[in-house]
């Protein structure tokens, strides 16, 4: 099936950096980095317009972003705090949030919109400069421009392809151990089971972490055992690991600890 991309951009305002909410942001120490947080933050919304999700695949929400931006995680929580205080980021359902600067400033084009609009441009242009005549290769591009629509109308259409199928694709580029194979389509049963279904990002993100916490197959399959024993939604070291023993929660503290009213007015 052809594949038409879908392009996104993120559209920083040229007053970014002079907001006020920003220069603060700057002031405090590390803001440098957490401003850096924020701006990918940003990018990693563009996909879904704006909003992040929590798919508890880590104890906390900063702890999930820490492991999708690769940022140390007190750093990630600090940029939390402060855009929920500056009201840069909301909280608008259960393990859900959104990035209101984001929503503004999201761009999107398919690859064949973006040959149409470049085509459109070219054509105009020539109408203003002089009279044309269509030669057979300005024919041959509008038929190849009709045929990229019919070719994006078709992917809408079957956009509709199921989830199993993605999973598929990303478990046979994990792995060809058809035993882990196997158990991790067991862990994606389980999540379903207890209404916490996967997307085919979280599933990455889960694969991802399995990889951090041990290189060994069998180990892998243990870990993801254990998850599904315990109807417990993301993996966790097994007991006496190098990673330090058996689940438990991390002991971040919360976010009132910290002391923003300085900083935001």
């Amino acid at each position: 099936m052809n594949k038409d991309k879908k392009y996104f951009w993120l559209k920083l305002k040229e007053t970014f950096f002079r907001d006020k909410e920003i220069k603060k942001l700057r002031k405090i120490a590390g803001g440098d980095t957490y401003t850096i947080i924020y701006l990918k933050l940003q990018l990693l919304s563009l996909k879904k317009q704006g909003k992040l999700g929590f798919d508890n695949l880590e104890e906390t929400f900063e702890s999930e972003m820490a492991l999708e931006l690769d940022e140390e995680v007190e750093n990630v929580r600090m940029t939390l705090v402060y855009l929920r205080k500056c009201g840069l980021l909301e909280e608008i359902a259960e393990n859900e949030f959104m990035l209101p600067q984001a929503v503004e400033s999201i761009g999107t084009e398919t690859q064949g919109a973006e040959r149409v609009r470049r085509f459109r441009e070219k054509e105009k242009l020539l109408l203003c400069n002089a009279p044309v005549t269509k030669c057979n290769t300005e024919i041959e591009l509008e038929l190849d421009i009709e045929k990229e629509l019919d070719i994006e109308k078709d992917i809408k259409k079957k956009k509709t392809t199921t989830i199993k199928k993605g999973f598929d694709l990303i478990i046979n580029d994990y792995t060809s151990n058809l035993d882990l194979k196997k158990t991790i389509m067991n862990f994606i049963k389980m999540r379903k089971a207890i209404k916490k279904t996967l997307t085919d990002n979280a599933l990455e993100l889960i694969l991802k972490k399995l990889n951090n916490l041990t290189a060994l197959d069998n180990e892998k399959i243990e870990i993801l055992n254990n998850s599904i024993m315990g109807s417990w939604q993301g993996v966790f070291p097994l007991k006496g690991d190098k990673y330090g023993g058996t689940r438990q929660n991390n002991g971040t503290s919360s976010e009132d600890e910290y002391d923003f009213s300085k900083y935001t007015g």
